[in-house]
C-alpha cells in the first residue's frame, strides 16, 4: 500500500506492475524448466520454486536499473527485453542450484 501522498498510482499503473511481475515469474520458470530439460536434470518443485524466488529477488535491483536506463534513453522495447533476460538468467541460476541428475 502506498503511504506517500505524493505518489499516486492509477489502476493502469497497478495493472502494468502486475503484468510485469507475472511476465518476470513466467520467464524465470520457463528458463529454469528449459535448463533442467536440456541438461536432463530433475528438481524438487518446492526447492526449485524457492531458488527461483531467491535468485529473482537478488537479480531484481540490477534488472530494474538496467530497464530504467533503457527507458531513460527512450528504448522501451529494449527495457522490457533486458528486464526479462535478467529474469531468465535468474531462472537458469536457480535450476543450476536446485537441479540434480535424473536416475537412469
Amino acid at each position: 500500500m502506498n503511504t506517500n501522498p505524493n505518489l499516486k498510482h492509477t489502476e493502469a499503473d497497478m495493472d502494468s506492475i502486475d503484468k510485469l511481475g507475472t511476465a518476470a515469474s513466467q520467464t524465470a520458470m520457463k528458463a529454469a524448466a528449459e535448463y533442467l530439460r536440456k541438461h536432463n536434470l530433475g528438481a524438487d518443485v518446492d526447492a526449485l520454486c524457492e531458488c527461483i524466488r531467491a535468485h529473482m529477488r537478488a537479480a531484481l535491483p540490477g534488472a530494474l536499473n538496467d530497464a530504467k536506463a533503457a527507458l531513460d534513453a527512450n528504448m522501451g522495447a529494449v527495457a522490457e527485453r533486458t528486464f526479462l533476460a535478467s529474469m531468465a538468467l535468474a531462472g537458469i541460476e536457480a535450476a543450476k542450484e536446485a537441479g540434480f541428475p535424473k536416475s537412469a
